[in-house]
């Protein structure tokens, strides 16, 4: 994945990454005068095309400053959710704009109920809306939650019991638990309406997020005490593991018995979807279907289709290298000086390079060697390394080089000892450097206007 929201987005969508498409800044901001380049073909696009229906459920984040960036303009035949990367999770605000639209139009009703309580009604609505529908439905869940404020149900807080709400940072981590099992319920919610659905034995199901959790090495939010991905480095906004790897689980009832609750160790992008996806929809339809031309990604259905037969006597490998991020990564947005062209990571078979300018593409605001394990769990070891930093001519650069598949936690810096597979892999970062794009980033609104045509004047006074 990438370190952030609409970056991982913005791949997933189009099969390319965030600098060939225009979104490799951390996120679009709220209000955003930006959006997803609309020549770029999105995953949706592709399944109209092989005769799917497109829904997409919850969080958009990919753009709405024009009628042409938002859903219904990029492929998807129903959408329910909120155009922002976050809102008030009650009354579906940022700044004094509604974020949430229903089939084109902003959406008032039910204000009030928390959004995830309603991403959970919506997935078991648009999924047994399609019960008779005689085509496939190509469908995309994504909550909002557990993305800040930290807003939740007294339900949801109740589920946490065991962390002490009058501590207040027991408190904090309490409320994100909630809402992380919130997310659970609109997960087990969408399987059970699928198997309501009749649809069970004809649907794969993937579960992935977008980037690592936001934790206390995050200078993204102020996301102390959220979450923590121990025992990977640092979070969310950061180039590092904790940052980047994320738990995938690839669900299809067709699958080899004995491969059910295997884990496979094969590199996988999260450009690698759209092809994979689309391979899958084409099957029996043609066998030119293996690559699309102009992305990124790699289709993995070799890798997936494996496990269909023999799981457990095939050696895995599509990709051996992945652009991982190629960005000026700082989290500041004030500058907007952002030209893809200092700031990278790049992966190549067991080692990923981070290299460039911005500190933050390490440790965010982490003062210490340590990065933190997870305060309910003091038995575990503390994890140290190095930070990565260093002067070069007067001036404060990162170098680091991981074995990743050795090291997962990253604490071994191999920059000086290696020499020759941090050269192989400049060179790489410079042949990705000659075909990105400029960011397509601008300065956001600070406000919403009434007369904004994507809110249809869905402007309120922040109160339900």
């Amino acid at each position: 994945m990438q370190p952030s929201c609409s970056a991982s987005r913005s791949s997933f969508m189009t099969g390319k990454y965030p600098s060939n498409n225009g979104l490799q800044l951390l996120v679009l901001m709220s209000a955003s005068q930006s959006c997803l380049p609309i020549e770029h073909k999105t995953i949706y696009d592709h399944m109209r095309e092989e005769g799917y229906v497109t829904k997409h459920l919850g969080k958009w984040h990919l753009g709405d400053c024009d009628e042409s960036c938002l859903p219904q303009a990029r492929g998807i035949d129903e959408f329910r959710g909120i155009l922002s990367g976050r809102a008030d999770y009650f009354n579906w605000t940022m700044l004094n704009g509604v974020q949430r639209q229903v089939d084109g139009e902003p959406s008032v009703d039910n204000i009030g109920v928390h959004l995830t309580v309603l991403d959970k009604s919506d997935a078991r609505d648009m999924i047994l809306n399609h019960k008779d529908n005689p085509k496939p439905l190509f469908m995309c869940v994504s909550p909002t939650a557990p993305h800040e404020p930290l807003q939740s149900t007294e339900d949801m807080f109740n589920v946490h019991d065991v962390l002490d709400a009058k501590d207040p940072d027991e408190n904090k981590r309490r409320i994100y638990l909630g809402l992380v099992s919130a997310l659970d319920d609109v997960v087990g919610e969408t399987v059970t309406a699928i198997e309501e659905a009749g649809m069970k034995n004809n649907t794969i199901i993937v579960f992935t997020s977008d980037n690592g959790g936001a934790g206390r090495s995050s200078s993204y939010y102020p996301y102390e005490l959220f979450s923590n991905n121990y025992p990977l480095r640092n979070g969310k906004g950061s180039f590092t593991e904790g940052g980047i790897r994320v738990p995938t689980i690839y669900y299809d009832p067709r699958l080899d018995r004995s491969a059910e609750g295997t884990k496979r160790d094969f590199l996988v992008h999260v450009t690698d979807w759209l092809p994979t996806l689309v391979q899958i929809a084409k099957q029996g339809k043609t066998d030119q279907c293996s690559s699309i031309p102009g992305i990124d990604g790699v289709s993995q259905f070799v890798n997936l289709q494996s496990a269909y037969d023999r799981p457990l006597e095939r050696k895995y490998r599509v990709r051996e290298d992945m652009l991982v991020g190629l960005t000026e990564a700082g989290t500041s947005h004030h500058g907007y000086s952002t030209c893809a062209t200092e700031d990278a990571a790049y992966r190549w078979r067991n080692f990923k390079l981070i290299y460039g300018k911005n500190y933050s593409l390490v440790d965010p605001d982490t003062k210490s060697t340590e990065w933190p394990k997870p305060e309910e769990s003091p038995e575990l070891p503390n994890i140290t390394g190095d930070r990565c930093h260093r002067m070069v001519d007067g001036e404060r650069v990162v170098r680091c080089l991981f074995n990743v598949i050795d090291d997962p936690s990253e604490t071994i810096n191999l920059f000086d000892e290696e020499p020759d597979i941090v050269e192989t892999i400049l060179e790489k970062i410079q042949e990705a450097r000659k075909v990105s794009v400029k960011p397509v980033y601008q300065p956001p609104l600070t406000d919403l206007s009434v007369t904004s045509k994507p809110f249809g004047g869905g402007v309120v006074d922040g109160r339900p």
